[in-house]
């Protein structure tokens, strides 16, 4: 993967409120925006998944082979 002018790659790690032992593993690109006052990224609603954790996959291992798409991205 090759990130484009404006555009942030990240990852999310998300537990569930309602299931604790649920996890949500993603790696999303979008355009975004910067905010230097605040020093925070704001995504563009449409975001493109790279990986997203399928159903069985352990969240370790999820959390791995999104690592290791993070680590494939081309600066």
């Amino acid at each position: 993967m090759k990130l484009r002018p404006g555009e942030a790659v990240v990852l999310i790690v998300r537990r569930s409120e309602a299931e604790p032992s649920s996890h949500f593993v993603a790696v999303r690109s979008s355009e975004s925006s910067f905010d230097p006052g605040s020093n925070d990224f704001q995504l563009n609603n449409a975001q493109e998944t790279s990986f997203e954790i399928p159903i069985g996959m352990e969240p370790r291992t999820a959390m791995e082979e999104a690592i290791s798409i993070m680590h494939s991205i081309e600066l």
